[in-house]
């Protein structure tokens, strides 16, 4: 999410170990769906993944389900959100963030095929996931529903420690620490450059994004001050 932490590696040479997966084709059912995909986060994430982890997707599919009630959607949406909601980090799952939107992307393909969904419905929830990439660039409601869903932490009154959690990751990931003050101002060049798409994020997220960002700067400013 931070680019200016960003690690430059080849992904040619990334082992992308959980797209070697056997499934035998089943009839379409939100259950086995999910049952499925809970067992394959238990089993395959890299434990060094503290923010991109199954916490975070449940954040993300019950996020996605209530903004897509909100908007209305039908019921054939609202279930490609759920399952662009479950799949949309999964490209984490080996620790490594470079692409891990097309990789996730690439992995939706083989498993939702497995559920007998329909090509059309596959390349749709794709479109959500690959949306997810900052900068975010959403072509339609379902992608920009998807966008906001992954960011809405910055609205919340976890915001702060969710930030200080990415951090966490950030270092166990690539075996290197983070100076706090410069992570923080890197996070408030995100929160600024960064906007909600929806209706919905414009009402009821975006006020406490903003008061977030005053706390943020107002860390930056006291971290700052004690470095004089």
């Amino acid at each position: 999410m931070f680019k200016a932490f960003e690690v430059n590696i080849n992904s040619k040479l990334v082992a992308i170990k959980f797209l070697k997966i056997t499934l035998k084709p089943v009839d379409i059912h939100l259950d086995n769906f999910e049952s499925s995909i809970r067992k394959m986060f238990v089993e395959r994430i890299n434990p060094d993944v503290c923010y991109h982890n199954i916490d975070h997707t449940l954040s993300i599919v019950d996020k996605v389900r209530e903004i897509g009630e909100y908007n209305q959607l039908d019921q054939d949406q609202l279930e490609n959100l759920f399952f662009a909601g479950w799949l949309h980090d999964v490209g984490y799952w080996d620790g490594v963030a470079l692409d891990h939107e097309e990789r996730g992307a690439d992995f939706a393909r083989i498993f939702l095929k497995s559920f007998g969904i329909a090509q059309e419905r596959i390349e749709a929830i794709c479109g959500a996931i690959l949306a997810t990439k900052v900068p975010q660039q959403p072509m339609n409601l379902i992608e920009s529903i998807i966008c906001d869903a992954d960011l809405y932490h910055l609205s919340s009154d976890q915001c702060y420690t969710q930030t200080l959690l990415l951090k966490k990751e950030y270092e166990q990931l690539n075996n290197q620490p983070v100076d706090l003050l410069d992570w923080l101002r890197n996070s408030e060049k995100f929160m600024i450059g960064h906007h909600y798409h929806t209706d919905y994020a414009l009402r009821f997220c975006k006020p406490g994004k903003d008061e977030n960002l005053k706390f943020l700067q107002s860390k930056i400013e006291e971290l700052a001050k004690a470095e004089i």
